[in-house]
């Protein structure tokens, strides 16, 4: 009796892989959703029997159309392994105009309908808050800049330091791990690895910006 159980499972769940394979390979599509800052980048890949255009909507969460595409191209077509010829459609959204939430872009070719749902989380910020000397784990002196960001998971963060006469000194890219988090990081005082002199005390300017936001500046005192 077991083994008939048994059996009976085994052939019910081939089953359900056969049916789930067939029904991928009859959509005939594929979708990809990337986020850069307030940049929304839609990926929409169609298999045979498609027009070489997309008609495309972008809606809210009220259904209410705030964008829309008549004859959108396809960037490329390609042969799959599977033998079938797909098109690719890229839609890069700028999204600054529009409040956090739940948004879809809903495409149209050969009398089919393709919704791609996605979230916006918002504007991406930076923002500067303080500059202190403090003492790094090898006991020397330097300057520790302090920032708050918001909606940038994964995105660079850039700082540049500019001197009186508005001249470049030190520029830094790093990577930080969370989309809300404070953050921050150090400077020596010296413009490089190989200079002979270090930067003398004063005031200075930040510029400073995550991927997908605007530059920003503020005013600091070197003071090592």
């Amino acid at each position: 009796m077991d083994r008939a159980r048994k059996i009976t499972a085994l052939c019910l769940a081939a089953v359900f892989l056969v049916t789930l394979t067939v029904y991928a390979a009859s959509k005939g599509y594929f979708t990809k959703v990337k986020h850069n800052g307030t940049i929304v980048n839609v990926k929409v890949t169609e298999g045979n029997y498609i027009k070489t255009s997309q008609r495309a909507y972008l809606k809210d969460s009220k259904n209410k159309v705030l964008l829309s595409w008549k004859d959108h191209k396809p960037s490329k077509a390609y042969r799959g392994k599977d033998g079938k010829t797909y098109s690719y459609f890229p839609y890069n959204i700028n999204m600054y105009r529009y409040k956090p939430g739940k948004y879809k872009l809903v495409t149209r070719s050969f009398n089919r309908s393709i919704v791609v749902p996605f979230t916006y989380a918002g504007r991406t910020s930076l923002q500067y808050h303080s500059s202190k000397v403090v003492r790094n784990n090898n006991g020397d002196l330097v300057q520790r800049f302090y920032f708050k960001r918001s909606n940038a998971k994964g995105k660079m963060v850039n700082a540049q330091i500019y001197n009186n006469k508005n001249q470049l000194v030190r520029a830094f890219k790093f990577k930080s791990g969370g989309s809300n988090q404070l953050l921050s990081f150090n400077w020596n005082g010296w413009p490089g690895k190989n200079a002979a002199n270090r930067c003398p005390r004063g005031v200075y300017t930040l510029k400073y910006w995550v991927d997908g936001a605007s530059p920003r500046t503020a005013k600091f005192r070197l003071a090592i």
